[in-house]
């Protein structure tokens, strides 16, 4: 994958934190050629992500916004993966993980954890270096 694509998503990333707002899919896609597959494009979104942040703390991700407000599956498969136990206490134990009101409930206080961070590093004057090297951490 095409680092500078990573740079490009995660500064779109930081950048809609800063301004408090979503990201849409068709903007994460208007960066990529037609050709290319989206399990590549997932890949550099989530790259970006890990670059933002350890995403098992705080995943800038959930800033991505399908139709209905919310982030996709990969933001909420990310999550119940990083933090089991705070995703059972919100979504139930066993759950399928379909409720939209309970999505929301996570992705809405997701949301508000990265807009306080990037008003963080926005303050603290840190943005040259907010970029971490994205193959140290995982996701997933």
């Amino acid at each position: 994958m095409n680092m500078d694509r990573t740079r490009d998503i995660a500064a779109m990333l930081l950048r809609a934190a800063k301004r408090k707002r979503l990201v849409t899919y068709q903007e994460l896609h208007a960066l990529f050629g037609r050709d290319e597959p989206l399990q590549g494009r997932y890949r550099a979104l989530e790259d970006a992500a890990r670059s933002l942040s350890d995403c098992a703390s705080l995943d800038y991700g959930c800033l991505m916004s399908l139709d209905n407000g919310l982030p996709g599956d990969d933001f909420f498969n990310r999550f119940r993966h990083g933090r089991p136990r705070e995703y059972e206490k919100v979504m139930g134990f066993g759950s399928a993980g379909r409720s939209m009101t309970k999505k929301r409930l996570i992705a809405d206080a997701e949301r508000l954890r990265v807009f306080e961070h990037a008003s963080q590093i926005a303050a603290s004057g840190r943005v040259a270096n907010t970029l971490r090297p994205y193959a140290m951490s995982k996701c997933t």
